[in-house]
């Protein structure tokens, strides 16, 4: 799934309020760190205004591992 299509689904899961954030690995090759957030991000708003997030390696992970805070 690219970018363009993990934004469409979470417009239609979520309305104009889905949001989709990337966190590509490090160029260095080191850790992000344990506590690090996943590299795919979706939910239903803004980064702290969000009733619904998922988080995973892949955008198919993210949207699988969504739910209500």
């Amino acid at each position: 799934m690219t970018h363009e299509q993990a934004r469409a689904e979470a417009v239609r899961r979520w309305g104009a309020t889905g949001t989709v954030e990337f966190h590509p690995p490090r160029v260095d090759g080191r850790s992000r760190g344990r506590l690090a957030r996943y590299t795919c991000v979706v939910g239903n708003g803004a980064a702290h205004f969000r009733s619904i997030e998922g988080q995973g390696e892949t955008w198919r992970a993210a949207f699988a591992d969504a739910r209500s805070r």
